[in-house]
């Protein structure tokens, strides 16, 4: 068998050992100059707090959850790596209860509505060290993302429509695709602290903030519209939503390391 360069063993041996904390000896063969270094691999999860920009009205956080599984590079000089993650996030925003009047008079109180958009989020991004101590390495995280929309419930207030007309509408968003975007996008920043568990794996805790660029509900103005609180029509006004969530994340994290044949 060749022996290896020293220069390649030196490199190699800086590398396994800035990875001290929190490296995996999982023997697997590789081909020389192929399978080169390994990856890390997890799984996280925890609450979110999820809010909406809307245009016309004041909105509130919405607990919700999220999950996600992910895939790492090895950092370089153990401070720099990559990831990307795929996850299920709930997105939204909820109104405290308000009253409101049907078409006979009666005065009613609504329930404490939510608006919950079930998106499915694929990301991409950078991670970097930035302190490390006795308990945990201090990291920041920053990517990008593009999410597509699963489903809403939004349909729940058609049964609203039914009491109250469709003027009501002014105030809540219309289970339609013609007005809900599919396909939004964003960034994601924030950071977190690494705790070892063993050689071979490590919990943490995340804490990330996602806001989007686009907009996951965009509607023009709606004409001739039966106003159930006035005599005659009305326009229902234009109406634009754009996401932003603040996630609480707890996860764990795997090495899989290769060992070298020739």
């Amino acid at each position: 068998m060749r022996h290896l360069p020293s220069t390649t063993l030196l490199c190699l041996l800086a590398l396994l050992g800035s990875l001290s904390l929190s490296a995996q000896n999982l023997d697997q063969e590789g081909d020389y100059g192929v399978d080169w270094g390994g990856y890390l691999f997890g799984i996280k999860g925890g609450p979110s707090f999820s809010n909406q920009d809307w245009s016309g009205l004041e909105t509130e956080f919405l607990l919700a959850y999220h999950g996600a599984v992910f895939l790492e590079s090895v950092p370089a000089s153990g401070r720099f790596s990559l990831y990307g993650q795929l996850g299920y996030h709930l997105r939204g925003s909820r109104i405290s209860r308000r009253r409101g009047i049907t078409f006979g008079g009666t005065g009613v109180t609504l329930p404490a509505d939510d608006f919950r958009f079930q998106n499915i989020s694929l990301g991409i991004g950078a991670k970097s060290v930035v302190g490390y101590n006795r308990v945990a390495d201090l990291y920041y995280l920053l990517g990008l993302r593009i999410d597509y929309n699963l489903d809403t419930n939004l349909d729940k207030y058609d049964q609203l429509e039914g009491s109250f007309g469709i003027g009501f509408r002014a105030n809540y968003p219309i289970e339609s695709y013609d007005f809900i975007n599919r396909v939004t996008y964003g960034a994601t920043f924030g950071g977190g602290a690494l705790f070892p568990i063993s050689r071979g794996a490590s919990g943490f805790v995340e804490i990330t903030a996602h806001p989007d660029f686009n907009f996951q509900y965009n509607q023009g103005p709606i004409p001739n519209v039966i106003d159930p609180f006035g005599a005659g029509n009305r326009t229902i006004g234009a109406r634009a939503i754009r996401n932003f969530t603040l996630e609480l994340s707890v996860g764990i994290r795997f090495l899989r390391k290769w060992t070298y044949v020739d």
